[in-house]
């Protein structure tokens, strides 16, 4: 007996719903009848593709892990600026990077450190250029001040290097005395501070020592008398400018001073010369 087609889940349809049920069904088997004969003619090529890649990324995937796009490129290019005295191959020899080297191998922090280890460098600034390229600018070192050493007199940097500077050359830089190292940089630094604000003033400097005691940078002018003490921790750069007019026209105070204390902010400390008088 024939099914009735009118009746759906003991439900009567209507005769234009069931028609279009029937389409339907029709359409569905169309459809997955011509799935499965592309899959026989095609499909089944590209399953297996997509099977291979996926087998292939997971069995791969610690090594994209370590994939580094750095290693593709090669250093084909060197830019350096701010050099007069070093020349370009020194640098390169120094900063131990060559043309054709693995990019993945240039390391700017040791590039870097490689040219603060000359004295003639005072700073570097080195960075890395897409594709493949490395910018080096530099601050050359200058003979700041002088210095006696091991029996010798020597031309020491900003940053207490010593340079490859004839001393005849160099006379009229201030002369410091130091101990330690690290005295000697404390003085580069102050000195070179002073240079960059206020020339003329550094130019007027014939001594400069360190007063552990004190805990004071001692500075002896060449067109003063007394001795001026600055702080060693905690000076700053406009304490220039106010020596500078504390000692325009040199008041009567001044005159008779034996040390100006420029150690507080603000203002100065002056220590006139003690008057000793005999019994007569």
């Amino acid at each position: 007996m024939k099914p009735d087609r009118t009746i759906f889940s003991k439900r009567r349809l209507g005769y234009n719903e069931v028609l279009r049920k029937e389409r339907r069904q029709e359409k569905i088997k169309n459809g997955v009848g011509v799935s499965f004969k592309w899959f026989g003619r095609k499909g089944w090529v590209v399953f297996l593709i997509v099977m291979l890649l996926g087998v292939g990324f997971w069995q791969g995937r610690y090594y994209f892990k370590e994939l580094n796009p750095k290693e593709w490129r090669s250093l084909k290019t060197i830019q350096i600026s701010g050099n007069r005295m070093l020349t370009w191959e020194e640098l390169i020899q120094a900063s131990c990077v060559e043309i054709g080297m693995s990019m993945s191998n240039v390391n700017v922090d040791s590039v870097k450190k490689h040219l603060l280890a000359l004295p003639l460098v005072y700073s570097a600034e080195v960075r890395t250029t897409f594709p493949s390229g490395l910018e080096i600018s530099l601050q050359e070192a200058t003979a700041l001040m002088v210095g006696f050493e091991k029996n010798n007199w020597k031309v020491y940097s900003e940053r207490g290097m010593i340079l490859p500077t004839a001393i005849s050359s160099a006379y009229q830089l201030p002369v410091v005395d130091f101990t330690e190292m690290e005295d000697l940089q404390k003085i580069g630094q102050f000195l070179s501070t002073m240079k960059l604000k206020n020339e003329f003033l550094y130019r007027k400097v014939s001594q400069v020592s360190i007063d552990t005691k004190e805990r004071a940078i001692e500075v002896f002018f060449k067109d003063v008398e007394f001795k001026t003490l600055f702080s060693l921790e905690n000076w700053n750069e406009k304490q220039f400018d106010q020596y500078r007019q504390l000692v325009r026209g040199l008041s009567p105070s001044l005159k008779g001073a034996v040390i100006v204390d420029m150690r507080f902010n603000g203002f100065a400390y002056i220590k006139p010369y003690e008057k000793r008088y005999g019994d007569g």
